[in-house]
C-alpha cells in the first residue's frame, strides 16, 4: 500500500493538491517517514485521494474556470483576453465636414450624419 499510495501522490499535479486544500509534500513525508501499519497510506487512499479526484473532475467540467492541458494533465488557467482594437459604435466627429457627426457602426463609417449641436453657436439675447 505504501508504494501504491506514494506513486499516486507523486503523479498528481500540484494544482489538484492546492484546490483540495492539501499539502503534497506533507503527505509524501507522512507516507515515507511515519508509515506505521500503513495508516497514513490508508488515510490518503480512502480520504484524501477522493478529494483530489473530485477536484480533477470538477476542474474538467469547468467549475474552476477555463484551463489547458499540460504534461501533468489538465490545469486551470486564465481565458485568453480579447482586446478591442476599434472604438465602439457611436456618433463621432466627421473628419470631412466640420460641425457634423458621422455614425461608426463598430466596423465601418456609415452614410448617416447628424449636425453636431455642440458646434452650433448659441445666440445671446441683448440685455
Amino acid at each position: 500500500m505504501l508504494v501504491v499510495s506514494l506513486v499516486d501522490i507523486v503523479k498528481r499535479p500540484d494544482w489538484e493538491w492546492k484546490l483540495a486544500g492539501q499539502e503534497k509534500i506533507l503527505w509524501i513525508l507522512l507516507i515515507v517517514l511515519i508509515n506505521v501499519l500503513a495508516i497514513p497510506s490508508l488515510i490518503y487512499w480512502f480520504n484524501i485521494r477522493k478529494k483530489l479526484i473530485a477536484v480533477r473532475e470538477a476542474a474538467q467540467r469547468g467549475a474552476y474556470g477555463p484551463g489547458h492541458m499540460t504534461y501533468a494533465g489538465w490545469e486551470p488557467g486564465f481565458a485568453p483576453t480579447s482586446y478591442q482594437t476599434t472604438p465602439p459604435a457611436g456618433w463621432y466627429p466627421d473628419a470631412t465636414t466640420p460641425g457634423q457627426l458621422r455614425w461608426w457602426d463598430g466596423t465601418q463609417w456609415t452614410e448617416h450624419t447628424w449636425r453636431d449641436p455642440a458646434s452650433t453657436p448659441q445666440q445671446t439675447t441683448p440685455t
